[in-house]
């Protein structure tokens, strides 16, 4: 019997597996590499300074987005694996509520 449910198992880990792939797209694109170093041709100017913290906020910023992705494609992994070795309880869960209302007294 098929209750569909293993459907949403596949969504859930296709999901984490996107996360991943963005978290690794991040590290090979380098934002912080883009912005240029030094000064600026510019010594002790407050461009040159302000560059520098564009720099440093690009890198904890990026190190944060690919954090909390790879964490959430581990959860959703996680719970892909977690749900697909309860499918038979959950698929006699959801067929067993199939038995109509239930009638209050």
């Amino acid at each position: 019997m098929s209750s569909g449910y293993q459907v949403a198992i596949e969504k859930i880990r296709s999901t984490g597996e996107a996360a991943g792939k963005v978290a690794e797209g991040l590290r090979g694109a380098g934002c912080a590499q883009a912005v240029p170093a030094g000064d600026l041709g510019m010594p002790g100017s407050r461009a040159a300074l302000r560059m520098a913290e564009v720099k440093h906020v690009l890198v904890y910023r990026q190190l944060g987005f690919e954090s909390r992705l790879d964490t959430h494609a581990g959860n959703m992994a996680k719970a892909a694996d977690h749900y697909a070795a309860q499918e038979s309880a959950a698929e006699t869960d959801i067929t067993a509520g199939a038995r109509g209302p239930v009638k209050a007294n």
